[in-house]
């Protein structure tokens, strides 16, 4: 029984990813493990934010802005490395109100018209993958802060999802290696990750018919929504 509501929390939290660009994060490692051992929730969430980022990368592939998504991608990955190690010495949780705080300051600002544009370069985008992948290491995801950096850019909904996608393909290759080399991502974990693979593809091909329905400045208003609620349960996590 705790297998098929696993499946069901990855789904649920795969098409909130699929429609918004992140999200699955703090809904399948927070609910999931409730139901499972928590590295075996750890291991199979990262099986499916790796389909889930292949499979909306290949969907959005023509509105992903590749200079900047490159430098994010490649640029993170060190950072991921140097936050799993912090992890591994300090205990992360008096951190996790002031990530919290910022996400909630960042959301406000921006509902009070405040918006903050962040210029495309390369230098910012540096900058991005920096924290982006030190937070991923340290948090196990840094979504929501790549989320409002991306938002700040000015990235429209397409290209906006194509590009939260993209930019996580090598922090979540990263973890898979590392999972499987210390033993948490087994060989016993295969059979369900194909299904979380379907599940990914499903659950993007469907995000993409929702985001195709929705205006630009409802998409910006729920994706407020999404940020908040991100920030809540990390709160509480």
């Amino acid at each position: 029984m705790e297998f098929y509501i696993f499946l069901v929390i990855a789904l649920a939290g795969s098409l909130i990813s699929a429609i918004f660009g992140f999200g699955s994060g703090f809904i399948v490692l927070t609910l999931g493990s409730l139901i499972l051992p928590i590295k075996d929730c750890i291991a199979l969430t990262t099986l499916l934010f790796m389909a889930s980022t292949f499979v909306k990368t290949i969907l959005y592939h023509r509105h992903i802005h590749w200079r900047l998504s490159v430098v994010i991608a490649f640029g993170s990955i060190p950072f991921a490395w140097l936050g799993a190690e912090t992890l591994a010495t300090i205990d992360p949780e008096p951190l996790r109100p002031l990530l919290a705080s910022f996400i909630i300051l960042s959301v406000m600002i921006n509902y009070l018209g405040l918006f903050l544009p962040l210029p495309q370069k390369t230098s910012v985008a540096l900058i991005i993958s920096a924290f982006y992948g030190y937070l991923s290491g340290l948090f196990s995801s840094g979504n929501p802060i790549k989320a409002i950096a991306l938002d700040r850019m000015g990235f429209e909904k397409q290209s906006f999802i194509g590009g939260m996608a993209a930019t996580a393909l090598g922090v979540n290759l990263i973890k898979l290696i590392s999972y499987s080399n210390n033993n948490i991502l087994r060989p016993e974990h295969h059979s369900t990750g194909v299904i979380l693979v379907l599940i990914a593809i499903v659950s993007a091909l469907t995000g993409r018919r929702v985001v195709q329905k929705i205006n630009d400045q409802r998409y910006k208003g729920y994706l407020s929504v999404v940020l908040i609620f991100s920030a809540i349960i990390l709160l509480f996590k």
